[in-house]
This record gives structure tokens, sequence and C-alpha cells, in this order.
């Protein structure tokens, strides 16, 4: 394929290297997207990527359209047959893990208050630390209504709403001045299976009917 970037029909950055912008959603790398051609994903160029990525209050409105029409391709090339609405990992994590994170913090912190430089040089590497893993690892909570829409065997008509409401959900949220984002959700997609074609020995083996 000759992938071209898809930010804008007049885009002539002359670019070599693409990426397919939203492939997170349908579970990048995972088994259930590997088959799917590349003429169905949208890139963008590394320049168009990055404007659209850090355009902070566009950037979730973006996901929703491109994922509707990254939908709509899926539909047309017709190899899907449904979707998985899932959660994402970080999402089904357990409480308890932040609770016994909290826990060892404060014991850590308990235990280092007589050694106040060996203290402030550890706040210092973790919080460095934190600052520069924060971007790939800031959780995006699922809201309660789109939990109720999990579930497996999702058709095209369902998952389109259920993008349609997240648009309005995020629409919601910048008329109240609050933060919009994509929720840790996954739309993983269900290939058909392709036909058995019936092989020549099966013919072979059907009994004779001469006289």
């Amino acid at each position: 394929m000759d992938r071209q970037c898809q930010f804008d029909e007049s885009c002539s950055t002359g670019s070599s290297h693409y990426r397919k912008v939203i492939s997170h959603i349908f579970g990048r790398n995972k088994k259930c997207t590997v088959n799917i051609p590349d003429s169905v994903w949208i890139y963008y160029c590394r320049k168009h990527y990055q404007r659209a990525r850090y355009r902070n209050d566009e950037w979730p409105f973006t996901q929703c359209r491109l994922a509707i029409d990254t939908i709509a391709n899926m539909q047309a090339w017709g190899g899907v047959e449904s979707f998985d609405l899932t959660l994402r990992r970080r999402e089904r994590l357990p409480a308890t893990t932040t609770t016994t994170a909290a826990t060892s913090s404060a014991a850590a912190t308990t235990t280092s208050a007589t050694t106040t430089a060996t203290t402030t040089a550890a706040a210092t590497t973790t919080t460095s630390t934190s600052t520069k893993r924060s971007p790939k690892s800031v959780p995006r909570p699922v809201p309660d209504w789109l939990h109720d829409c999990v579930g497996p065997k999702k058709s095209f008509d369902e998952i389109l709403q259920v993008l349609h409401d997240l648009r309005a959900h995020f629409l919601s949220l910048a008329n109240s001045n609050q933060e919009a984002f994509f929720p840790d959700i996954e739309i993983l997609p269900n290939l058909r299976r392709p036909s058995k074609k019936p092989t020549s020995s099966a013919s072979a083996s059907r009994p004779s009917t001469g006289e």
C-alpha cells in the first residue's frame, strides 16, 4: 500500500514515516487486528500526528471522529463480523492496587524520616521518573454509562451509537469547562472466518452410481 497522510489532502511534508493514528482503540498489535489490511487504517505523517495529538481540547473529538471513520472502512472492507467492547487492562485493575501502593509509600516515608538527605534524593528521583512516565500511564476512567455498554458481539450500529454517545459526552464535559478524554476502552474486531472450500478428495470418495 502506498501510504499517505490523511490529516489533510494538501499534506506535502514528503514524510517517510506514517503512524496508524488510533489503532490502539482497536487493539493495536493484538491477534484480532493483525490480519486487517493497511487500507482500513487511517495514517498521519509525523508532523500532522504531533499537531493533532497535542491540541488537547480537540484531541478526544478527533479520536472519536477517526474511530467512526475506521469503523466505516472496516464495514466497506467486509472482513469484520462484529466487535467486542472491552475495558483496557489498567481500567480492570482492582482498587486494592492503589491501596497497596499508598500503604507502601507511607511505610517508606516513615522508615526514611531520619535520613533527610536520602529521602530528598529518593523523592526527587521518584518525581522525575513519574513525570517522565506520566504521558504513557495516565489512566482515563470509563464513565458509568459506558460500563453498561461493555460486552461481546456488538454490531456495527451498536458501536457507532457508542461513539456518537461518547462524542455527546465530550461536548457535555467541554460545556461544563471539564477536561474531556477518550476513556480506557478497546473496540476489538471479530474477523469473519474464511469459508471452507470442498476438497477434491471428498468428491473422489463419493460412491459410483454406475449400472
